[in-house]
């Protein structure tokens, strides 16, 4: 009896998602690279107006910048190109090009870590930091760190990307390089937070011992 119930509960469940997901049947592909799952109720010339649909089955309406959307797919693999170039507005990228730049958005996302930032940023940081004490100057060591660390090249994994010949692109390689900075910098001005203020602890912890 308890066997049937947790197998019915199951089934439950995996209706309910996937009746959700089958009235999800949209994907809105944003300029960042990011996809939304959801279904299009409306738009207008300011924003974009769509159902998201939780696990439970249960819709939220929501909205969202039309500047910000590239395009919308259905589940055929139809598609509507909301974006459009307009240098007065600053698109830049004809749509080919666009496809190029979140195509590298999306492969930074899923294959770009720059975890060495952080490796090499928490020992660094907390020796500077430890050295530099009792002077003001460990304040600026993590924003020191997030300057040095801006100044290496992005590498692109051409062994994980779909095709080598994309970094050959302009806008793939710009796409790719404005997530891989964003990472490599938020990873670096925690580890410049995180060293400071162990070098900091750790002098101020040996100085009072003495």
């Amino acid at each position: 009896m308890i066997r049937f119930g947790i197998t019915l509960i199951l089934f439950i469940f995996i209706f309910i998602s996937l009746a959700a997901k089958a009235q999800a049947d949209q994907e809105i592909m944003m300029m960042s690279g990011s996809v939304i799952q959801g279904k299009v109720t409306g738009q207008d010339s300011v924003y974009l107006y769509y159902d998201h649909f939780k696990r439970s089955g249960k819709s939220k309406s929501k909205k969202l910048d039309l500047e910000r959307v590239f395009s919308i797919n259905g589940p055929s693999g139809e598609e509507k190109v909301i974006y459009y170039m307009d240098t007065a507005v600053g698109n830049y990228f004809s749509v080919d090009e666009m496809r190029f730049y979140i195509k590298g958005e999306q492969d930074a996302m899923r294959h770009y870590r720059g975890n060495w930032s952080l490796l090499v940023g928490v020992p660094l940081t907390a020796g500077l930091s430890y050295v530099l004490v009792p002077t003001p100057l460990p304040f600026a060591v993590p924003f020191a760190y997030l300057v040095a660390t801006g100044i290496p090249k992005y590498k692109i994994p051409k062994d994980r990307i779909e095709s080598s010949d994309l970094i050959t692109e302009p806008a793939y390689v710009l796409g790719f390089e404005r997530v891989a900075r964003n990472k490599r910098l938020f990873k670096s001005l925690a580890a410049g937070m995180i060293g400071t203020a162990a070098g900091f602890a750790l002098k101020v912890y040996l100085e009072s011992d003495k």
